[in-house]
């Protein structure tokens, strides 16, 4: 990607991460344009530009990044009908990019020649088109049509919505770098991989609207089981490239993202909520957004520069400090927010302009 592409989106991962903070600052809610900016705008352009297999984002993934920072300042702001106009917009343009690749009908979940890589791809695109969708009926019915009311069916439930595509891509890669000649069976788990995360993740979601305590428990339990599966298989099957590592890497964040997803549910609904559970549940958030997603995204957005020139080991317990521990730290000790903020823009900046072809440590 070129480089005045990864300036913008070094830009907006580090203004998501910074309204992260800033209700310690400011007292209003910023948590709409923390998880929209990073999710949508730098995840959704990252899943379009990797779709369009070319060097330089196409106009659709750039006018998608335009519209998607305004449909996150629009929520943000409350201006919900506009809001909903612009993600029904971002809906058609990437249905139009999913459709040059894939097609209207994805048939290819369904055909075992197809491989798991490409079925991850197009049920990234098209799952991002969902849920812009859903969060365009969820505005309109909330604020104007009414016809529904879940206590769970609101906007910012849709910050799962938003998360998944990127999910879903950092798998398709994933898949995409096993070695080529690896056993039937191995093949065969792929598919049934796909299967289990997606609908795991269809009905996990229902559970969480539906406020089922066992079935959101077993169905989480179920998807960690999964993830960890799909670990043991990439970590011997993976080809030994660069990115590699960081997504073993990527894969021990999201199994940490599942563990602390399980204890929130156990904790919110044993009555002892208050610090247990807002602990765990920021610990939950700081792990799959800035470190499962991020760093799909991160090897995505500089795949053709690999090998690039920095110690691999050391920038991966560099992430581990600031997101396993710092992050999390910091949104109940305001004294470590600036340490923070600046420990990670560093790893970002590191990671996003190293130099590349000059191999170095893994």
């Amino acid at each position: 990607m070129p480089a005045i592409f990864r300036l913008l989106l070094f830009i907006m991962m580090a203004a998501a991460f910074i309204f992260g903070f800033m209700d310690q600052y400011v007292n209003m809610n910023f948590e709409r344009l923390h998880i929209f900016l990073f999710n949508l705008t730098s995840g959704g352009f990252t899943i379009l530009y990797v779709t369009g297999k070319r060097q330089v984002p196409g106009l659709k993934a750039c006018v998608f990044f335009g519209l998607s920072i305004l449909y996150a300042v629009l929520a943000f702001l409350e201006m919900y009908i506009p809001a909903a106009a612009a993600a029904v917009i971002l809906a058609v343009i990437v249905e139009s990019v999913r459709q040059e690749k894939f097609s209207f009908f994805p048939a290819i979940f369904f055909n075992t020649k197809q491989s798991t890589s490409e079925k991850f791809h197009d049920a990234s695109l098209l799952c991002l088109v969902l849920a812009l969708l859903l969060s365009a009926f969820v505005i309109v019915n909330d604020s104007w049509l009414r016809l529904f009311h879940f206590d769970k069916l609101t906007l910012d439930v849709f910050f799962l919505g938003f998360s998944f595509p990127v999910s879903l891509i950092t798998m398709s890669i994933i898949f995409g770098i096993l070695e080529k000649n690896i056993p039937v069976n191995v093949v065969m788990f792929g598919h049934l991989a796909f299967w289990s995360v997606c609908a795991g993740v269809i009905v996990f979601f229902l559970f969480i609207i539906a406020e089922s305590f066992p079935g959101e428990v077993f169905i989480s339990t179920f998807l960690f089981v999964t993830v960890l599966l799909i670990f043991l298989v990439f970590f011997r099957y993976g080809r030994r490239i660069q990115q590699k590592y960081f997504l073993v890497s990527a894969i021990y964040f999201l199994l940490f993202t599942a563990i602390t997803g399980i204890l929130y549910i156990l904790i919110k609904n044993t009555g002892s909520y208050e610090l247990q559970g807002r602990i765990i549940l920021r610990m939950h958030a700081f792990y799959s957004l800035y470190g499962w997603n991020l760093t799909g995204m991160m090897v995505i957005i500089r795949w053709e520069d690999f090998p690039i020139a920095l110690n691999t080991r050391k920038a991966i317990f560099f992430h581990w400090g600031v997101i396993l521990i710092l992050a999390p730290l910091a949104k109940f000790v305001p004294v470590l927010t600036l340490p923070a903020i600046a420990s990670y823009i560093i790893f970002l900046s590191i990671f996003f302009f190293s130099k590349n072809k000059i191999r170095t440590s893994s």
